[in-house]
């Protein structure tokens, strides 16, 4: 997640797909989340903004997820495939994590959001999809599930977020005060009459029970997932009912049980009940090939069981049927007119009698049962033991057993049947609720009848522990044994001390997030997730987005463990990065905000919970979708927020989009002037970083600027003086031939120059700018990278921060003349003592930023200077390739014709790049750093022995006048107030090659007298003035 490339060819082959995978549900998500993050109004208007941004994502998610799920079985259809193996292999795919890739692809989603830069699949992969049907079905079904989980995702946070973070005072206000929910059921008819319908005492346990709420909000969300998201109940039951052998004949109970019995009474002629031990039933054929029970009362098979009498196998397929379908219409919480409704069909109205002794989950639903007056809590309590008796029946079939687990609240009968790790989940919240519900009865009935019952069903279990690792039932008395409230129970490891398979914990990404909202673990999730984005990102190299903090308290997680989002599932990101941008922003309005000054040595941990969040705007950098950068930036912590942004924004270069981008930082109520600063700042530590463990591999070895050569080994010659190396910038991009002229510079080169090109769309900030030019410019020069200070000098020039960023440089022309400084600045002039303090305090950030113009130029010059040398570098590039070109190919008049013209303007352009340098160069700045010594030594004595040749190539070649001036260079070198030029040369021990320079450039002053540009015997208007005459060179014969 780390890279940062400008190509996608750059981009490692294994990141090459995650960008490409982009559905418009990423644009979505942004656009509800930019709507949601103004922070105006009050906490309670900012928390109801929240909760409405998740009931956003849910819509979406469940919306996608419909689709696709009606697409699934369409397709199906099409194909000839029933829906029940429709639903079977939706579910089967449900287990593969690897799936989740959505078929909807970007075409038309993103038309017109940004320009460039396509990335689209490979027109040979799409063609090689369309003609695998049965391949893209598979994806579509996987896109289904994977829809399907993110819907119960934001369905689990949308209905727990309000119970935890409602606005406390208020809550406490409604609850008690007389106008309150349960104020208005509690006192309906009078102000202390006690609750009378079983509605009543189910709203009155709900409110004043603890986490009696949340058990049964988290009950309903898993009820509502099982019904979204598994098939019809008759679909479910199909088989059984084919099995059945009855048709289409759903009523009229045991059909082939029943027809035997008649057909033995009317061998014997009764028509009274048949005894199963008489004689004539145990001798008949009643009993053949199977023992059949003689009854048919809906007892019959658990009493006469136990001889050994069963129903018809058909008859006994479709009690399994009925069963099957009574324990589905529970665990999908559907209503009890629901449920009475199904048992009618069936003529099976009694089994709907006997599930509605006891409330449902869902009994907020209004219904006759739940309103009927004078509810009975101790004949509930009792119906509940009665239903726990059935539950542990071994006669009985499983969802038999497991239909009156869920009513009395029975947990192993109920996991018996469980399939998933919902269904486990179900059967542990079904069985807390309904302890703690009885709990509550028991406690409003009369305790004398209580003491009775519980003699009776004292071994019926009275609530289950909450603890992670309870292994069973307490069978306690419920004076001392009540349902915990204070801790939820744990669905991130299994449970020891039971015997359970991998169905039962969450080892899936998404059911692992939502155990971890359940159990109130989200920040340790995170956390570890953090962790193994972390391992990921850091497994080659370093990573500056996601750094690997240390963690030495925790485990490192495994990259293999299938509880955690992979780090190149983008989906997986987009959710987990909203769920903590949600989850921090309530945190912050419930005055529980991270910061980190105030989190201490816990800042480290709450920004590895942060990966998420960093790996997912790394995703929008590869998917193109920079404008949404800023938006997720904002929600990180502290300084992160711009290091992350510079590092997944730096490779923009269109000035519109970055100018779009600080825009964008504006509204967000984020500082464009610190992430500007940010940038040069944060590349300069890299390089200086790499730079000093690169002098610690080497030894301590000089800086490569000491090995900086740029004049050949030769005498110099009497046309071009002494002869510069070609290729002083790595390009030969100006011979002929060459049409690209491309520089090539290191990554890290560039990513300093673009630093410069953001900083140039802020205003203000001249010294900031002019300072961290400095400090890059000497990066390039002590490294001998001349090539980026070459283009650093052509997009970041001095010039234009002056003029875009000073009142005074306003009237500078686009591309001045190098003169422009002096008639800026005027001449410049040793800093005294008083302009050093001034410019100290310039440098502090309180200081305004309408800085004087003697504060800029102290702190422009240097960059200035520097910028001189590159172009005078540039120049003699120039003057190397001419004279290659003049040495080595055959004369050409026309050709010279054009070089004269070529290296007049050369040689002019130069002159003005070597007057800084020739007096006080580097001498004067507001810091005195040891690196401007090293690159006087360095540079300066090769560059002015260059400008000497430079000055005699021009004056053999175009005019003598040159030849003049390279005369004047040599009284200027030798000036007693310019003794630090020639300081330089007789230190670095290059004064005699200079003086050698002078004396070739005086003999061909003397010996040559034709001028190509004027002709002999001309003198120029800068002779007279400078008192130069050639007749004092001339030879007399």
């Amino acid at each position: 997640m780390a890279y940062i490339e400008d190509e996608r060819d750059l981009v490692p082959a294994d990141e090459l797909h995650l960008g490409e995978d982009v559905g418009e549900e990423v644009e979505i998500f942004a656009k509800f989340l930019d709507e949601c993050v103004i922070a105006r109004g009050s906490a309670p208007e900012q928390r109801a903004r929240i909760f409405k941004l998740v009931d956003h994502y849910y819509g979406y998610a469940r919306e996608v997820a419909d689709v696709l799920r009606e697409r699934v079985r369409l397709a199906r259809l099409a194909r000839g495939s029933s829906g029940e193996s429709t639903a079977s292999s939706q579910n089967n795919i449900g287990s593969n994590r690897n799936t989740n890739t959505l078929t909807g692809r970007r075409a038309g989603l993103r038309s017109g959001l940004r320009s460039g830069g396509g990335m689209d699949i490979d027109n040979r992969t799409a063609l090689q999809r369309q003609d695998d049907s049965g391949s893209d079905d598979d994806d579509t079904a996987a896109s289904a599930q994977r829809w399907e989980e993110e819907a119960q995702t934001w369905d689990l946070l949308r209905r727990l977020l309000p119970l935890r973070y409602r606005d406390r005072s208020a809550a406490a206000a409604t609850a008690t005060g007389p106008g309150s929910a349960g104020a208005s059921i509690r006192r309906s008819g009078g102000a202390d009459k006690p609750p009378q319908s079983r509605r009543e005492y189910w709203a009155d346990f709900v409110l004043s029970e603890p986490k009696a709420r949340e058990r049964k909000t988290i009950l309903e969300w898993l009820q509502s997932s099982a019904s979204s998201s598994g098939p019809e109940i008759d679909e479910v039951v199909q088989e059984l009912q084919r099995n059945a052998e009855r048709g289409e004949i759903l009523a009229h109970g045991w059909l082939h049980t029943r027809g035997a019995i008649k057909q033995h009474k009317r061998l014997l002629a009764t028509s009274e009940p048949l005894d199963p031990n008489s004689p004539d039933v145990r001798d008949s054929n009643l009993d053949a090939p199977h023992r059949l029970v003689t009854q048919l009362d809906p007892d019959v098979v658990t009493r006469q069981g136990l001889v050994g009498r069963k129903l018809a196998p058909q008859d006994a397929f479709f009690e399994q049927a009925i069963w099957l379908g009574c324990y589905e219409l529970l665990r999908r919480g559907k209503s009890m007119t629901d449920i009475r409704d199904w048992c009618v069909e069936r003529t099976e109205v009694w089994r709907a009698a006997s599930i509605s002794a006891l409330p449902l989950a869902n009994d907020d639903v209004a219904g006759e049962d739940d309103d009927a007056p004078d509810f009975d809590c101790l004949a509930t309590v009792l119906w509940r033991r009665m239903c726990y008796r059935l539950s542990q029946e071994g006669s009985a079939s499983q969802h038999e057993r497991a239909v009156y687990g869920i009513l009395s609240g029975d947990l192993a009968s109920v996991e018996a049947v469980g399939a998933s790790w919902d269904d486990m989940a179900f059967a542990k919240y079904n069985a807390e609720l309904r302890a703690q519900f009885d709990a509550y009865l028991i406690r409003q009935a009369d305790s004398a009848a209580v003491h009775s019952l519980l003699i009776l069903h004292g071994d019926v279990p009275v609530g289950y522990a909450s603890d992670a690792t309870s292994s069973s039932p307490h069978h306690a008395h419920p004076s001392t044994s009540t349902p915990s409230s204070a801790a939820p129970s744990s669905f991130l490891r299994d449970r020891d001390g039971r015997a359970r398979s991998s169905k039962a914990v969450a080892n899936t990404p998404a059911k692992a997030l939502q155990a971890a909202m359940i159990d109130e673990k989200l920040d340790s999730f995170l956390f570890q997730q953090g962790l193994l984005l972390a391992e990921y990102a850091n497994a080659t190299q370093p990573s500056k987005l996601i750094p690997k903090y240390d963690t030495t308290t925790t485990t490192p997680t495994t990259a293999t463990d299938g509880k955690f989002i992979e780090p190149t599932d983008c989906h997986g990101l987009r959710i987990l990065a909203h769920v903590l941008i949600v989850v921090s922003a309530l945190d912050k309005l419930d005055g529980k905000g991270k910061d980190v000054a105030a989190l201490g040595p816990l800042a480290r941990r709450h920004q590895t919970e942060e990966h998420a969040v960093a790996s997912y705007i790394s995703f929008l950098r590869l998917a193109r979708l920079e404008e949404l950068i800023p938006l997720y930036a904002s929600k990180l912590m502290g300084d992160r927020c711009y290091t992350n942004m510079a590092l997944n924004l730096i490779h923009i270069e269109e000035r519109d989009v970055q100018q779009r981008l600080l825009l964008l930082m504006r509204k967000l109520g984020l500082d464009p002037v610190k992430f500007v600063k940010t940038l040069p700042q944060l590349f300069l530590a890299d390089v200086t970083e790499a730079e000093a463990e690169a002098d610690e591999d080497a030894g301590n070895a000089k800086p490569a600027c000491t090995e900086f050569s740029m004049l050949q080994n030769s005498a110099p010659t009497l046309k071009f003086g002494r002869l510069i190396k070609t290729g002083l910038f790595g390009t030969a991009a100006d011979l002929p031939g060459d049409a690209d002229g491309v520089l090539l510079v290191d990554k890290a080169d560039e990513l300093l120059i673009r630093s410069m090109e953001w900083m140039m769309l802020v205003d203000g900030l001249a010294l900031e700018t002019c300072d961290f030019g400095v400090r890059i410019y000497k990066y390039f020069l002590r490294n001998a990278h001349l090539t980026a200070a070459r283009i650093l000098a052509s997009r970041v020039t001095c010039s234009e921060i002056i003029r875009h960023k000073t009142r005074f440089g306003r009237d500078l022309p686009e591309e001045p003349d190098p003169s422009w400084w002096d008639d800026v600045f005027g001449p410049p002039s040793r800093l005294t003592a008083q302009e050093d303090d001034d410019m100290a305090m310039a440098m502090d950030d309180d200081v305004p930023t309408d800085v004087s113009k003697g504060q800029v130029a102290a702190h422009a010059r240097p960059l200035f200077e520097l910028e001189c040398l590159v172009n005078a570098l540039d120049c003699l590039e120039t003057t190397a390739m001419m004279a290659h070109m003049m040495i080595n190919e055959a004369p050409d008049p026309a050709r010279d014709r054009n070089i004269a013209g070529n290296i007049d303007d050369n040689a002019k352009y130069i002159s003005g790049f070597m007057k800084p340098l020739l007096k006080d160069w580097l001498l004067h700045s507001v810091d005195d750093n040891p690196d401007y010594t090293l690159l006087r030594a360095s540079y300066l004595p090769q560059v002015v022995i260059g400008y000497a040749s430079t000055l005699q190539f021009a004056g053999t070649t175009s005019s003598r006048d040159y030849l003049l001036e390279c005369m004047e260079l040599a009284a200027v070198v030798a000036a007693p107030d310019n003794s630090d030029v020639a300081g330089v040369l007789v230190s670095t021990g290059h004064m005699k090659e200079l003086v050698e320079s002078f004396a070739s450039c005086s003999k061909a002053l003397a010996i040559w007298t034709s001028d190509m540009k004027k002709g002999p015997g001309s003198s120029s208007k800068k002779n007279r003035e400078m008192g130069w005459s050639r007749e004092l060179w001339s030879v007399k014969q």
